[in-house]
């Protein structure tokens, strides 16, 4: 049952694209839509799923996602797409419990999907060179439930870390391959490196540094791509859509491992 102080995401139910808005529940407090105001109140007492009616149309109550989360962030800089980030946690394998990295920090995009994923019990800590951007950062990740699991720290990631023990690090910046070094005693055995690197030109110089690093063994790069459909069935149509975004960047991933002594 929700209660004040729980973030949703309302969805309008509509044919053609629906609108949606994303809220924390407060006594008496309203949201004014086209399709009338959405009352607080009306949303406290109900449940995930359940259906309200407005002046002008129905809406749903959600439980919102990281993707959902980050289409409502002030973008400062360049994001990873969710299909990126989701992969990205995917290579990785995190779950609940774990205590992961990452740099830079950006706009916060992958540190949403990160701490979704390892709460209630694990931690994420994002570190980033540029003050303004980790504000950013914190005042975004203030809109989800998911600050508590987050540690935002300003630091250059090619400088030696105090975290250790962490079981996977994802660098999201130009040049990853200067911090290759400096990751591998932040890591346990088998914990996963994940490199998200946008343009070609460096792609070539992270992976020659991960085969040098006797810490690190390469498993894989490859980009990902996405086709969106445009569906009514009413009118009989399928078809892709004509401007779609059908490349973001490459994605690096290595383990590290226990060289032979």
């Amino acid at each position: 049952m929700l209660k004040e102080g729980n973030i949703v995401r309302i969805i309008e139910i509509s044919q053609r694209q629906s609108k949606a808005w994303i809220i924390s529940l407060a006594q008496n407090a309203e949201l004014s839509t086209h399709l009338g105001n959405i009352l607080h109140n009306d949303c406290i007492g109900k449940n995930f799923g359940d259906i309200l009616s407005l002046t002008k149309g129905k809406v749903i109550i959600s439980r919102p996602s990281p993707r959902d989360y980050i289409r409502y962030f002030r973008l400062k800089t360049q994001i990873l797409y969710e299909d990126d980030c989701a992969i990205a946690c995917s290579l990785a394998g995190v779950g609940s419990g774990m205590y992961v990295g990452e740099a830079g920090t950006g706009s916060g995009a992958l540190t949403t999907f990160l701490a979704h994923h390892v709460q209630p019990s694990g931690h994420v800590f994002s570190y980033d060179i540029n003050t303004k951007y980790l504000t950013n950062a914190q005042k975004n990740l203030a809109k989800t439930d998911l600050s508590d699991y987050i540690t935002f720290k300003l630091q250059d990631i090619r400088s030696p870390l105090e975290e250790r023990e962490l079981d996977a690090f994802f660098l999201d910046f130009s040049s990853p391959y200067e911090a290759i070094d400096n990751i591998a005693p932040v890591l346990n055995g088998g914990g996963h490196l994940v490199c998200f690197i946008p343009n070609w030109g460096q792609v070539e110089q992270t992976v020659a540094q991960i085969r040098q690093c006797p810490y690190f063994v390469h498993q894989e790069t490859f980009e990902i791509t996405r086709r969106n459909f445009i569906v009514n069935p009413d009118k009989g149509i399928m078809r892709p859509v004509f401007r779609d975004l059908v490349y973001s960047g490459i994605l690096i991933h290595a383990i590290r491992v226990n060289p032979d002594k």
